[in-house]
């Protein structure tokens, strides 16, 4: 047994273990002895199945340490522009490695096991955790006997393995600085630095399970119309007959209205595409097997689909998320994980969603915006990926618009007449089984999948944010018809940017009283619609900004 005397100087030794960089290590040897004693705190560590998947290179020379600071080098420059411009100034200012200072590096690899272990059968990641537990063992240690330890992460793990000869199945899980120093911060560096504030143990912690997730509040301010009259006469007084711009004259006038600005500017374009899959997509109701829905992730990802296409032609950045997936991707792929389970439920048989999944979803869309919004962004489109989402679209199309599901139903990804007359009836059924929920919110839990309560609290997100929001298709639609039913003021920040071939498409345009920029028979969903409709809108923004008055061209006007 431990003293409580012991124990606090355990607890001394965590409270006060630091990430040391910079130049804040001494050129003071470690002796053989004390580098051992850490290393073989390592080796005490818990491992799964007692499989010790752990390797060890320890690196003195100086060539080498050379090879690896210009691998974090040119890793550090691409990271410089992953946060928004006050924490990229911030970032760029920072020393975060001491490599080249520190007397030891310490590279820590996880070697597999070629056969099963014992416990990780089902959960694969938990040898890799096992080599976590060691470097923690080593860190803590390593303070114990004065000895700091900075942990660098900016590094492309195959360019160290290759620099260091390490086996192919080998993963590089740290890359360590360890040495002496001249004193220990109070508080880590990051912490001094405001980059983020230590949490607090309420804020981590739950008891026998999480709290369910309430939605947040959305904050949308109707657009002022202080300007208006002043927009609608720069826009009256361009070099052209009154209205002879039709369309675009309004869209000038909302997106002054949106920025309260006479000089309205398109920053930053994003069209986010939330992908996931449906449990009715098992009844019937789609031409494509579930499959697809995870394929078509990959394309996007592969730059393979048409809104790959159309975003490249437009300049417009694009991001895929994985909202529900019934898919468990590769780790390093270029897909933002919001995962709120593998799919919905089928709503023949049971609720598509609990209330708190569908809570989860909508914050968790706002969150991916307000992400996006602090790159400078001030324009978003929302497309979506998911085999059977046209089947919630037209249940909440006909729930949220009072319209018989009959003229809410399309052929979706193709179906036949026999197909779509399926559809139907299993539509119907569902809608007998659970009835008209009271809210648009239970029935976006009842009837709705997880990428349209990702793109409903996006819309909302994106408008309190005071963003542009182009609205695509019929799916996207169906969001927003939730997104207004929960704050009617989102609509001022809206533009519908095509009407969709799926059947329900102009009734529910219809039943929110606005019309779409283009209608070219489309029926693809992705944010297709939206992309391709955005240089209408820059165009919009541009006669607004650059097109010459009557007065500034000396042209007579008709009066």
């Amino acid at each position: 047994m431990f003293s409580e005397e012991e124990a606090k100087i355990l607890e001394e030794i965590i409270l006060h273990r630091r990430d040391v960089r910079g130049n804040r290590f001494l050129s003071t040897t470690i002796g053989d002895d004390i580098i051992e004693k850490i290393l073989i705190s390592a080796l005490n560590a818990p491992s799964v199945g007692y499989s010790q998947p752990w390797e060890f290179v320890v690196v003195k020379d100086k060539t080498i340490k050379e090879q690896i600071r210009k691998s974090f080098n040119e890793e550090n420059f691409k990271a410089t522009g992953l946060f928004d411009k006050e924490k990229s100034d911030k970032y760029a200012k920072m020393k975060l490695e001491g490599i080249l200072e520190a007397p030891v590096n310490l590279a820590v690899f996880y070697k597999p096991s070629k056969s099963a272990v014992l416990g990780q059968t089902t959960m694969k990641e938990v040898g890799l955790y096992s080599v976590v537990c060691a470097i923690q063992n080593m860190w803590l240690t390593a303070r114990a006997y004065n000895v700091g330890i900075g942990w660098v992460s900016i590094l492309e793990p195959e360019k160290v393995k290759q620099i260091l000869n390490a086996p192919p199945d080998n993963q590089l899980v740290a890359y360590l600085c360890l040495g002496y120093v001249e004193e220990f911060l109070d508080k880590p560096e990051l912490e001094i630095l405001n980059w983020d504030k230590r949490k607090f143990l309420p804020e981590v912690t739950f008891y026998e399970k999480y709290k369910a997730e309430p939605m947040k509040s959305f904050h949308i301010e109707p657009v002022s119309k202080a300007l208006e009259a002043d927009l609608q006469h720069k826009i009256d007084f361009k070099t052209k007959p009154l209205g002879a711009l039709g369309q675009l004259e309004k869209l000038a006038l909302k997106i002054g209205l949106i920025q309260n600005s006479l000089f309205p500017k398109l920053k930053n374009p994003h069209i986010v595409v939330f992908a996931a899959d449906h449990g009715i997509a098992k009844e019937g109701v789609s031409a494509y097997p579930q499959e697809v829905t995870f394929q078509m992730v990959m394309n996007f990802v592969g730059g393979g689909a048409a809104i790959n296409v159309f975003c490249k032609q437009n300049n417009i950045d694009i991001k895929v998320v994985d909202a529900g997936v019934n898919f468990k991707f590769p780790p390093g792929i270029n897909i933002i994980n919001s995962k709120i389970g593998m799919g919905t439920k089928s709503f023949l048989q049971e609720p598509a969603m609990t209330l708190e999944e569908a809570n989860k979803a909508i914050n968790s869309g706002a969150n991916i915006v307000n992400e996006i919004h602090k790159s400078g962004s001030n324009v978003i489109g929302f497309g979506e990926m998911g085999i059977g989402n046209t089947s919630s679209a037209s249940v909440l199309m006909s729930m949220l618009c009072n319209i018989p599901i009959e003229e809410c139903v399309g052929k979706g990804t193709g179906l036949d007449e026999k197909g779509l007359k399926q559809k139907i009836e299993i539509l119907s059924a569902s809608i007998k089984k659970h009835g008209k929920p009271a809210t648009a919110l239970q029935a976006l839990a009842t009837y709705g999948g997880f990428e349209i309560a990702h793109i409903c609290g996006a819309m909302l997100q994106a408008a309190e944010n005071k963003m542009l929001i182009l609205v695509d298709g019929f799916i996207s639609t169906s969001a927003f018809l939730v997104a207004y039913n929960i704050n009617p003021n989102i609509m001022d920040y809206a533009v519908f940017c095509h009407q969709s071939d799926e059947n329900g498409h102009a009734k529910m345009l219809k039943h929110l009283n606005v019309s779409s920029l283009l209608n070219l028979n489309m029926r693809l969903g992705e944010g297709t619609g939206a992309a391709i409709a955005y240089p209408i809108i820059k165009a919009a923004v541009s006669f607004l900004n650059e097109m010459a008055s009557f007065e500034s061209a000396g042209v007579s006007n008709k009066d």
